[in-house]
């Protein structure tokens, strides 16, 4: 009996071994998903914890008053010279300037008028909710306190973004997602709009009156005061008010459309550099606030990292 065991156990593994070279010896068909592979992160990766430090040291200058410094030094070195940067609610935003003026310079300028009621409130805190990293990307989920200190009220806003650093810690592309902004919004606004009326002294109580009124005086207010000489967009200032309460007021998702909201939006930027931004408040509304097509704006996403490369 114990040799007839033996015998079986021999011939099975004869038997293995055949079917283990066989297999080896013949080619195993491959599958495609139609999704090309991630590309391999540099040689010099940095490490989920080095990322995670960068990331933590950037939401803190984000927010207010450290946004303030970053505002200051015009070039924020969190950016990459050539940083790539797109916002849904607005645009695509290219180079270390331009990024430095939207991320830290627009909450940091809004601030210096705080009796004023501005459309956009001050970033006070960011609670991060989610965290994914993969190679050189980060994937999170946050929630930022926007305060709004004529209503002496925070508000929160729920921020989704993807992050790709290069390997000198720089922040080479990021796509940012304002969830649920025009919700948000229609809580918000309602609440500015007897403060806006007192602001520009009008007795109106038609709420998408006063608002227009606002932000079409704000947005003339900053054109007539920065954009002179060569920057100059308007004849008057009434001109102005003619043009900006003539054109669509727009909404608070559609901050990259030819519209009046836009303008405002652009404003803050004015006394930074008048020879770049003054095109956005002017008619042409430079290449900011201009007319978009929902298509080229889906197709046309500048966040060159990710699966198709």
């Amino acid at each position: 009996m114990m040799m007839m065991m033996m015998t079986q156990v021999v011939m099975l593994l004869s038997f293995l071994t055949v079917l283990l070279v066989h297999v080896q010896a013949t080619a195993v068909p491959t599958f495609s998903s139609g999704i090309s592979p991630l590309p391999s992160p540099p040689a010099t990766a940095l490490s989920p914890d080095q990322l995670k430090e960068t990331l933590n040291a950037f939401l803190n200058a984000f927010i207010a008053p450290n946004d303030v410094a970053q505002a200051k030094e015009i070039n924020s070195t969190f950016f990459a010279d050539d940083v790539i940067g797109t916002v849904d609610l607005s645009t695509t935003f290219v180079g270390r300037e331009l990024n430095t003026e939207y991320t830290f310079g627009l909450f940091a300028i809004l601030a210096q008028s705080p009796t004023d009621p501005a459309l956009y409130g001050q970033p006070v805190s960011a609670n991060v909710t989610a965290l994914v990293i993969q190679g050189q990307t980060v994937a999170l989920g946050m929630i930022v306190m926007f305060n709004y200190l004529t209503l002496n009220k925070a508000f929160p806003v729920e921020i989704d973004g993807f992050f790709t650093f290069n390997d000198q810690s720089k922040i080479q592309q990021y796509d940012v997602t304002f969830r649920r902004y025009a919700w948000a919004s229609q809580i918000i606004t309602p609440q500015l709009i007897p403060l806006m009326a007192k602001a520009i002294n009008i007795s109106s109580t038609n709420g998408t009156y006063v608002l227009q009124q606002y932000l079409a005086t704000r947005t003339c207010q900053g054109a007539e005061q920065y954009c002179t000489g060569d920057n100059k967009q308007y004849d008057s200032y009434d001109s102005c008010m003619s043009f900006a309460t003539s054109i669509d007021l727009g909404e608070a998702w559609r901050l990259g459309d030819n519209n009046l909201n836009c303008r405002y939006l652009h404003t803050a930027m004015l006394p930074l550099r008048p020879s770049v931004h003054c095109p956005h408040v002017g008619p042409s509304g430079g290449d900011m606030c201009i007319p978009r097509d929902y298509d080229a704006v889906v197709y046309g996403s500048a966040f060159q990292y990710g699966l198709d490369n």
